[in-house]
């Protein structure tokens, strides 16, 4: 089929070029000979009256009018996608999809494990390809690559429809041969201490309480800087160190590896995890399902427990009320 000369089912090699921007690469995804590939990049060169791909050396370089052509091309497929799955009713028990979900390692422990177990039950056919959130986040939410975010809002992709998903608290934890396990943990205790702090996302992004303490006069001693949550209570275990940690992750390190939890003593305010789709799909019966086992996982989510050992609010603190939850937020 062809509109205003250009046969459509060009768009997807030129979307594959544009996005491989290698002829190679681009026929190993769409399961193409090198020539067959070939002779359509010839053809698409020939009705763009452009080289599209230009080689740079060793590397393939694309166009001005190539790089233009990028997002509509990846825009309009995306729509195409979205008309071919439409369908009056959708079934998750025979449902064979796959989606892909990104979100820091925090959110796949203390939320997604929980999900994903719901749809085993709900959706036994169904497929969940959860990913480390990284510095191509938003370039793989604009292509479809990943259906889902899960993020704090710094991380976000403008553009995209997102909403909240639930809240999260700040809590220190420490082993509990530590000093620190069995006492108030004061302001002063608190900064003089070693402390074990993540860098994550691949673009090694601070976490929200790292952000919030730089503002301030005082700073932490950050003795060793982790690639993701999970390794905390590891290289916290048998010293002295403590870790500031949302606090439904550390109460949960806290009961798996015997670790003690202590109430934070700085006045972090309550952050929010948004859940973000791509605007093409949100018409997707399959996404708007999932996205409402989300939501309903994130309603039930069991409510955030007092530390045992409470910070003392002697030296400093700055406790008050409450503060409203935060827009952004730590992973």
């Amino acid at each position: 089929m062809r509109f205003n000369k250009l046969d459509l089912n060009q768009l997807v090699v030129l979307d594959a070029l544009l996005s491989t921007r290698s002829v190679g690469k681009a026929a190993e995804r769409l399961f193409l000979s090198q020539p067959a590939t070939s002779c359509a990049l010839s053809r698409l060169r020939e009705y763009f009256e452009d080289e599209l791909l230009m080689a740079v050396g060793k590397k393939q370089v694309l166009t001005p009018l190539a790089t233009e052509l990028v997002k509509p091309v990846r825009n309009v497929l995306l729509q195409i996608q979205t008309i071919t799955r439409a369908r009056p009713s959708f079934d998750p028990a025979t449902s064979t999809r796959r989606f892909t979900i990104e979100s820091s390692d925090y959110v796949i422990s203390v939320f997604l494990s929980e999900v994903v177990r719901r749809a085993a039950k709900l959706a036994p056919l169904m497929q969940f390809d959860l990913r480390a959130i990284s510095p191509q986040t938003p370039e793989h939410l604009d292509s479809g690559e990943a259906e889902l975010l899960i993020a704090p809002e710094f991380a976000t992709v403008p553009g995209h429809p997102s909403e909240p998903l639930f809240e999260d608290s700040f809590s220190c934890l420490v082993s509990s041969e530590s000093p620190l396990a069995n006492h108030d943990l004061t302001i002063d205790r608190y900064f003089d201490a070693a402390h074990v702090a993540v860098e994550w996302g691949g673009g090694r992004r601070i976490t929200f309480d790292a952000r919030l303490i730089s503002t301030g006069k005082r700073v932490r001693r950050q003795d060793v800087i982790a690639p993701n949550f999970t390794l905390v209570p590891e290289l916290l275990l048998g010293t002295a160190r403590i870790a500031t940690l949302p606090t439904r992750l550390a109460q949960q390190m806290a009961k798996r590896f015997g670790l003690r939890i202590l109430e934070c003593p700085l006045d972090l305010p309550r952050f929010a995890e948004n859940l973000q789709w791509q605007k093409y799909q949100e018409g997707d019966p399959a996404i708007v399902w999932l996205r409402k086992l989300l939501r309903e996982t994130a309603a039930q989510m069991s409510p955030m427990l007092q530390p045992a050992v409470k910070a003392s609010k002697s030296v400093g603190c700055g406790r008050g009320k409450p503060r409203p939850a935060s827009k952004s937020m730590s992973g």
